[in-house]
């Protein structure tokens, strides 16, 4: 089945590279903690006045930015060190390669956002004409569901391409995989079996389940990066799965 065969080649990739994922989170894991800092700070600082609404709107862009540039640094550096075989390190620049990864992103998500709105509008509108029929939500729901996933693998794929410089990745991405639909499904399907099971971790009491947590976010990231980077490898490159 080639869904397990994918995801278990993601997972490989991952355990076989704890080292490389350990050095390449550092630099997100404190741009992390930068903007929990911009946040303490900010309460302090504004929790003696009446802050105005551009103040608090800059902080929560400034917080926003750090975060969203620490996952944008892990994703790229993390695809080019598989598919480039790039030399991890803990302090590097930050330039093209997480650009070209942002606005693939932004661009992806536009996408999806587009494909996915009218259906929304129509079954909202459908639902409302049925007094609100608990069924047919759920089966909404369900539908919406599964072409979300299935659209973000296949436009997914690309992310990695992006990191890496390739031409147009994300019309690449969605090409290579557009006959593989039943294959992503049972992918979407599995990963999110994998990712319930880690977030258990945060069923676990005290600070032993807030260590836990935090490890099990780190090992989802890394897993859904490994899986795109994977997709990118063997459909895009024609990499063999092991």
């Amino acid at each position: 089945m080639l869904a397990f065969r994918l995801l278990r080649h993601s997972i490989l990739q991952l355990t076989g590279n704890l080292g490389a994922a350990l050095t390449l989170s550092v630099l997100p894991l404190l741009l992390a903690a930068l903007g929990i800092g911009i946040g303490v700070v900010a309460r302090l600082v504004l929790a003696g006045g009446n802050p105005s609404g551009i103040a608090f709107g800059a902080v929560m862009i400034a917080i926003a930015a750090t975060f969203i540039l620490a996952i944008v640094v892990l994703a790229a550096s993390w695809h080019r060190h598989v598919l480039l075989e790039e030399r991890p390190q803990v302090f590097r620049s930050i330039g093209r390669s997480e650009a070209r990864y942002f606005w693939a992103a932004v661009r992806m998500t536009l996408v999806i956002m587009l494909i996915v709105f009218l259906p929304l509008i129509l079954i909202v509108a459908l639902t409302s004409a049925l007094n609100g029929s608990v069924y047919v939500t759920m089966l909404a729901s369900l539908i919406i569901g599964i072409a979300v996933a299935i659209i973000g693998l296949r436009l997914g794929t690309g992310l990695a391409g992006a990191a890496i410089g390739a031409e147009k990745p994300l019309t690449t991405g969605w090409k290579a995989t557009e006959s593989h639909l039943g294959t992503l499904l049972l992918l979407a399907v599995f990963s999110q079996i994998l990712q319930t099971i880690l977030n258990l971790a945060s069923q676990i009491p005290g600070l032993v389940g807030l260590v836990a947590t935090l490890l099990a976010a780190w090992l989802g990231a890394l897993l859904s990066l490994s899986l795109i980077t994977t997709l990118w490898g063997h459909f895009v490159e024609g990499r063999a799965l092991r």
